[in-house]
């Protein structure tokens, strides 16, 4: 029997359910042991037998790893280990108890515009600590997401915001295993630039995280297309749809910053994760102190119209309480 259907010991994990599976890898809740009844819950990505003995999918498995190995900060997931288990590497994930971004706003559609400030300051706090990191010599690792998007945003019961899925980012220094010419990530989400298939740096994640929040404020995305050819040109070219919509739903403060974001060339953005962060931070942030218990309480409200099962009742084919989009899992996550 396999793993995915005995469960079982992985490693010096006890796997409790299978969340996930997909083209590359499949996703488990488990827990570390411990001695007197001690588990520590954790979340372990499994790289599926059949590619794991393929070097290029190994390398592109590693590299997640070795990436999420460099960071430590409060809204970043965070890589706790690495191993490999009858030939098949797996890679031990912080358990984030609550949902996705892209399932909350599935189920209400939009979200207060302080509340978008918070989770936009939150995710800028992460990108400003991922796109700063530096190796041993001081030199910047230059690591770039590529693919914010709602599906990647945890939210806990918490209240706590959490950026996930570097499955392919993508540093100064990393191998490439993309054709040149060609892309990664989604559509919707994608910078100019990325569309184009050209260089990236961490202006790209900064389009990105405002397309999201734009989506988040107003209920759509910024671009109006009706087909996935339109969608791209209006991408590439930067073409919004009209902002009265954004301007009247999330007020000219907030939209201003989200507009200088989405501007076509980087240059035209905010420098830095940190500079757009400062701009969010400016805009009014009245009842910042309950935003925590707000994100908590649309966690529940999700959970709730969901009708979600405790982790321990789930069968093992469904959903966790976080979206098994945690990652994509798909065979060209790099």
């Amino acid at each position: 029997m396999t793993l995915a259907t005995e469960l079982g010991m992985l490693g010096r994990y006890r796997l409790r359910s299978r969340l996930a599976s997909g083209g590359m890898a499949e996703l488990f809740l488990a827990v570390l042991p411990g001695a007197e009844g001690f588990e520590k819950p954790v979340v372990i990505k499994r790289m599926l037998p059949r590619l794991a003995a393929q070097e290029t999918y190994r390398q592109m498995f590693a590299q997640e790893a070795r990436l999420m190995a460099t960071f430590g900060h409060a809204h970043v997931v965070s890589a706790l280990d690495f191993g490999v288990e009858q030939d098949s590497p797996y890679l031990v994930l912080e358990y984030v108890d609550g949902v996705d971004l892209g399932r909350v706003l599935g189920a209400r559609r939009t979200l207060p515009p302080p509340l978008v400030r918070y989770v936009g300051l939150s995710l800028l706090h992460a990108l400003e600590h991922v796109h700063g990191l530096r190796d041993a010599r001081g030199e910047l690792l230059g690591i770039v997401h590529r693919d914010i998007s709602p599906a990647n945003v945890l939210l806990g019961r918490t209240g706590n915001v959490k950026l996930t899925d570097f499955g392919i980012a993508k540093g100064l220094r990393t191998p490439s295993h993309t054709a040149p010419g060609s892309t990664r990530g989604r559509l919707r989400y994608m910078s100019p630039e990325q569309v184009q298939g050209g260089p990236l740096d961490g202006r790209a994640d900064l389009f990105s995280l405002a397309v999201l929040l734009y989506e988040a404020v107003v209920g759509q995305g910024p671009f109006s297309a009706t087909n996935d050819a339109q969608l791209l040109l209006a991408v590439r070219d930067a073409r919004l749809a009209p902002t009265e919509d954004l301007r009247r739903t999330a007020g000219p403060a907030l939209a201003d910053v989200l507009l200088r974001a989405l501007r076509r060339h980087p240059s035209e953005r905010y420098a830095t994760a940190g500079e757009m962060a400062r701009a969010l931070a400016a805009v009014d942030g009245t009842g910042e102190s309950e935003q925590p218990w707000r994100v908590a309480e649309v966690v529940a409200d999700t959970l709730t119209s969901e009708g979600t099962a405790p982790a321990a009742s789930r069968g093992a084919g469904n959903r966790g309480p976080f979206s098994a989009a945690l990652l994509e899992l798909r065979e060209d996550d790099s």
